[in-house]
């Protein structure tokens, strides 16, 4: 009975709870809405301008607010959130993880700034709190602890997504009032596409990587977007094509940044009128109504006729009488064979909706499109690529080279066969020679990789390792090429990494075949895993196309003393020419037939002395390695007297274009070349003998003895009022110091490879034969790199470069500048720096692999002459290595 009454008592408090349960009109929690009793009393913009300094401390009572833009919702921003207001945007630096749970985007939120810090890091302003790396009272901007800040941000009301709405970006709309804001670029593409956004480090670690994007419109203009392995969208594929992608406006020493918030931020659909890609051509219609607006790309259309006999300057194009729709019927065939007329139809016959493609005489262009001799191609469809501009009084594409890589016709530009590399080697096979390491596809990174370095011994091994393709037919096509990507590191890349050509090996041991070797134009720097380098557009040699049959291998070699690794992906085999190591010109190399620029851009690095002749254009800026635009300088005034810069046109100002030529110290070619102090030389031509081998990272001239004659002819251009200074960029940059050079060093044009490195103390190469170089360690040396020009390296722990006896007098308001780089990231603020026996304060910058940076010490230095600089690489904070070049003493006379 007790039973019963007590399994009656638990059903009934069985039935109560499943009657509560039923009940769905639950109270609301009680949740107060947000509200800032106070308002902002500066904008952003006034704001940023009060506190510009390096790191200045709030003092007084601004109080400013805005609407977060970003924050770190996809792991992609890291300790950060942007607000901005009508004026401008704002970094605000927060030390907490997930800020995104506390301040969402379209939250308005009030900053009370006075006791928090404002300054730069890599000239990005910031709001954030003062920093000391090693707590030793040199103090630099940092993140806001997340206890105080939450003294001084509040928020204001509930979050409006909706609220936040991208400014567009063009391509001369990027302005420096814009960093901190979210923009939208419109019509851009990635260099990377089919790659991932991001990876970590081979040993795991995060990592973020430097992913280009470039405007359809300019793709001379380019924004450099940040993308983390912690982001959750990293391993997705970077897509193809043109569309528009979203972030935040920023910038690291000089470069223009974007920080994509997420992947909804990368939007790319098709535009039915083209992007002027080779992949998204403009349409006819897009070309004619964009002519004379300095556009270059892509155009496909019908090829529909063209121009009739006697149609120049005197006679333009006036009438439909004017285009030559048909063969003339007297003569049974085209008469004209340098032009063709395409339209957006093939039915099209209004000169007013054509376009006339000039055919440069010699090229390959002109020998498969002219209709005089093609007949045939009335009517078919044509790709080509040139500048959208009036020709003979009609609208045009004006085209440079004519070189296949100028028009996609018929199976030209065919795909033939393309190997990733991605997770497997195959179609390609492998077969060692010599030695126990072979070929592998590294799954996780993407790429096929061989060494004969056993890392786990730090054991070198003898190899002879070939990766072959298989069979590829070339019977189809008369001319064809290969590129691929790749980067090679501590090996000889011209005898241990190679690329090699077969018409009868048939499988096994490839040395009982025959192989002709294919040179590759393009390695990689060998400074960093990263550093990947396009081989270029390698031609396969003319017997080897038309057969089937044909295998393309890469050579691996190592020794016990030497045994580099070789990283390769995105194997193409493409129909037409390419355009490494043809002939673009006649030239015979002597003095009275000299190689063109075109002919020494794709003869470089065969250790070639050659005449060479072109017009001057412009320097390179006091940089180790040309990266970007910013590097170069095509206007007075020109700020480097050790090079200049040569070029097919007199009116060229895109560096890929041109050679770097070496003026060596001491030398006539110097004194009378130079454009710092003959600026009336831009334009004149210039012939020169030297070798034709890499310049700051870029196609060069050097080796140039002091006794080589020279030539420089024609009539060089205005320079221009010489007190006008261009465009000096932000004053406050520390890549463009300003002032009288008072002293500069170089460490010299020689090249220093493995093996040929003289120590500090034994160098005697130096610019400057007046003052003292010393390292008392004797552990750091002069070296070169293959995109770096000789420079000193501290090696991991103690080593220094001490320089004495420099004389400032005379001078005022002297600072020292040096360009700055570690074989790994590293903080400018890692290498210790003192004048006369006195540390001084080294900004902090994050520095990127062997990339340099030019670093200020902001100090201005007081000292009297003689003056000592120390460069100290110490035990614990030179951990990756250092590189130097370029040190740099300026200042004012003295009245």
């Amino acid at each position: 009975m007790k039973s019963l009454i007590q399994l009656s008592t638990l059903f009934i408090i069985i039935l109560i709870l499943f009657s509560g349960c039923r009940d769905e009109n639950f109270d609301t929690p009680p949740h107060d809405r947000p509200q800032y009793q106070g308002e902002s009393n500066i904008s952003i913009q006034e704001f940023k301008a009060k506190y510009s300094g390096q790191l200045e401390e709030v003092t007084g009572n601004e109080v400013i607010s805005g609407v977060v833009t970003a924050n770190d919702v996809s792991g992609n921003l890291y300790k950060q959130i942007f607000i901005e207001d009508e004026t401008g945007g704002l970094l605000v630096a927060i030390d907490r993880n997930n800020i995104y749970n506390d301040l969402r985007v379209g939250q308005n939120v009030y900053i009370e700034a006075s006791g928090l810090y404002m300054g730069q890091y890599g000239g990005m302003q910031q709001l954030g709190y003062r920093f000391s790396r090693d707590n030793d009272g040199n103090y630099s901007i940092g993140q806001i602890p997340w206890e105080l800040s939450r003294q001084h941000l509040f928020k204001d009301d509930y979050p409006d997504p909706e609220a936040v709405v991208p400014m567009s970006l063009t391509p001369n709309n990027i302005r420096t009032e814009y960093y901190g804001r979210l923009v939208r670029l419109d019509g851009v593409y990635f260099d990377d596409a089919g790659q991932r956004y991001s990876f970590p480090t081979q040993e795991g670690n995060i990592q973020t990587l430097n992913r280009i994007i470039r405007f359809s419109s300019n793709s001379s203009q380019t924004v450099t977007a940040r993308m983390s392995s912690a982001a959750n969208f990293a391993g997705d594929t970077i897509p193809s094509g043109i569309g528009s992608v979203t972030g935040i406006l920023t910038v690291f020493n000089n470069t223009v940044q974007l920080m994509v918030r997420d992947i909804h931020d990368v939007n790319f659909e098709e535009n039915p009128d083209g992007w002027g890609l080779e992949g998204s051509p403009w349409s006819v219609n897009y070309a004619i109504d964009n002519q004379d607006n300095n556009k270059t790309g892509w155009v496909k259309g019908y090829i529909v006729g063209t121009l009739q006999p006697g149609i120049n300057d005197e006679n333009p194009v006036t009438s439909n009488d004017d285009i030559a729709f048909e063969p003339d019927p007297d003569l049974e065939m085209f008469i004209t064979q340098n032009y063709i007329v395409i339209a957006q139809s093939p039915e099209e016959r209004d000169w007013e909706n054509l376009l006339v493609v000039n055919l440069p005489q010699g090229s390959s262009m002109r020998s498969v499109l002219n209709l005089r001799d093609n007949e045939g191609n009335l009517g078919r469809e044509v790709q080509v690529r040139g500048s959208l501009q009036n020709i003979l009084g009609a609208a045009g594409v004006q085209v440079a080279t004519g070189s296949d890589a100028d028009y996609k016709f018929g199976s030209t530009g065919e795909e033939i066969l393309y190997v990733p590399f991605s997770t497997t080697l195959s179609p390609f096979t492998t077969y060692s020679v010599t030695g126990a390491q072979e070929w592998e596809a590294n799954s996780q990174y993407n790429y096929a990789i061989m060494s004969g370095y056993v890392n786990a011994t730090q054991t070198r091994y003898e190899n002879e390792d070939w990766l072959i393709s298989p069979a590829i037919d070339l019977t189809e096509y008369h001319a064809a090429h290969v590129t691929f990507e790749h980067v090679s590191r501590y090996g000889d890349n011209n005898s241990d990494h190679t690329l090699w050509i077969s018409d009868d090996y048939t499988g096994g041991d490839p040395n009982s075949a025959s192989w002709t070797q294919i040179i590759i134009q393009n390695y990689s720097s060998g400074g960093s895993w990263y550093d990947w380098a396009n081989s270029g557009r390698l031609n396969i040699p003319s017997e080897f196309t038309g057969k089937d049959g044909i295998h393309i291998a890469f050579k691996y070699l190592s020794t016990t003393s030497r045994a580099g690794t070789w990283q390769i992906n995105e194997f193409y085999v493409i129909s037409g020419e390419g355009s490494e190591g043809q002939d673009p010109g006649n030239g015979d190399g002597n003095f009275d037939d000299p190689l063109s620029i075109a002919e020494a851009l794709v003869n470089q690095n065969l250790n070639l002395f050659t005449w060479v002749e072109g017009y001057i254009v412009g320097v390179v800026n006091q940089v180790s390695t040309v990266n970007s635009s910013n590097d170069v300088t095509f206007n007075a005034p020109f700020p480097s007297f050790t090079n200049v810069l040569l070029a097919d046109d007199p009116n060229e100002t895109d560096y890929n274009n041109c050679i770097a030529v070496n003026l060596p110290a001491g030398t006539d070619l110097r004194s009378q070349v130079n454009l710092a102090d003959n600026p009336e030389n831009k334009g004149k031509k210039l012939k020169v003998y030297g070798n034709l081998r890499n310049y700051f990272g870029i196609a060069g001239l050097r080796d140039i003895e002091s006794d080589d004659p020279f030539v420089l002819s024609g009539e060089g251009s205005d320079p221009g009022d010489p007190g006008d200074p261009g465009d000096p960029g932000d004053p406050g940059d520390p890549g463009d110091p300003t002032g009288d050079v008072i002293f500069l060093e170089t460490f010299g044009d020689g090249d220093y490879p493995f093996g040929e490195r003289p120590k500090i103390n034994d160098f005697d190469d130096f610019d400057n034969q007046d003052v003292t170089f010393s390292d008392s360690w004797e552990r750091a040396d002069i070296r070169s790199t293959a995109s770096m020009n000789a420079h000193v390296w501290l090696p991991v722990g103690d080593s220094e470069l001490v320089i004495e006896g420099i004389d400032i007098s005379g001078f005022t308001n002297v600072q020292l500048h040096y360009d700055f780089t570690g074989n790994n990231s590293t903080n400018a603020n890692s290498l210790i720096v003192k004048i006369n026996d006195t540390e001084v304060t080294v900004p902090s910058v994050n520095i990127s692999s062997n990339t340099y940076s030019t670093i200020t010490i902001s100090e201005t230095i007081t000292a009297e002459s003689p003056l000592k600089i120390e460069f100290i690489g110490e035990e614990g904070k030179n951990l990756v290595g250092f590189r130097l070049d370029n040190i740099k003493l300026t200042g004012e006379i003295e009245e």
